[in-house]
């Protein structure tokens, strides 16, 4: 989707702004703007990293540019930093190398500093978790609200090669998202099928799985 017309940077600043106040959700402002949540994310990681300047249209560099960290690199960072609230910035750096190595991806450290300025990392709090089978979880309130995760039990294949089916799935709308073949249930086997839907559709506001809490 596009802006409107009447000043595009005036418009990415108004939403920013509007996001940061925290009085709407995320998909409640792409719908009133008219943009993707996608588009919003990306304008919002912009302004946490670069501030007003991060909102101008800038010419598209090489992903394996290795002057500067590129804001595509932020963006996957600080997207599986909401993916996976408990990983820390030297696994995650690790999984984005092990997804896409032809990049050049920051150190452990960079990244840190990264998940600081979006106010990803803080103090770790103990908290007690409740067991997910005591209740129903709450009813999604739209499409991409809740994504669910789930490996459904594996199979050997003719040749031999042990097949674990990965299934994503949209909790409102129950469309199947994907259903891939993996050889295992480790992180590093799907964590490029998330990464391209997420491309692909945009970040959920929450992600479930049997692994453990949204």
């Amino acid at each position: 989707m596009v802006w409107r017309e009447t000043g595009i940077m005036d418009e990415r600043l108004r939403f920013v702004v509007d996001c940061l106040s925290g009085e709407e959700t995320m998909s409640e402002l792409c719908a009133a703007y008219g943009i993707s949540r996608k588009i919003g994310y990306k304008w919002l990681g912009r302004y946490r990293e670069f501030g007003p300047e991060g909102l101008h249209d800038r010419p598209r560099a090489p992903l394996n540019h290795g002057r500067a960290t590129a804001l595509d690199l932020v963006e996957r960072i600080v997207a599986a930093k909401e993916t996976y609230p408990l990983w820390g910035p030297k696994k995650i750096v690790a999984r984005l190398k092990r997804a896409a190595p032809e990049l050049i991806w920051p150190s452990a450290s960079t990244a840190g500093a990264i998940l600081a300025r979006h106010g990803l990392v803080g103090a770790r709090k103990r908290t007690r978790l409740r067991a997910c089978g005591n209740g129903p979880w709450p009813e999604p309130q739209g499409p991409n609200a809740v994504w669910t995760g789930d490996h459904k039990g594996w199979f050997r294949t003719r040749d031999g090669w042990r097949c674990e089916p990965l299934t994503v799935m949209d909790a409102s709308s129950r469309y199947l998202l994907a259903l891939e073949a993996t050889g295992s249930t480790a992180d590093a086997e799907a964590w490029p099928v998330f990464e391209r839907l997420f491309e692909e559709h945009g970040l959920p506001d929450r992600f479930r799985s049997d692994n453990g809490p949204p």
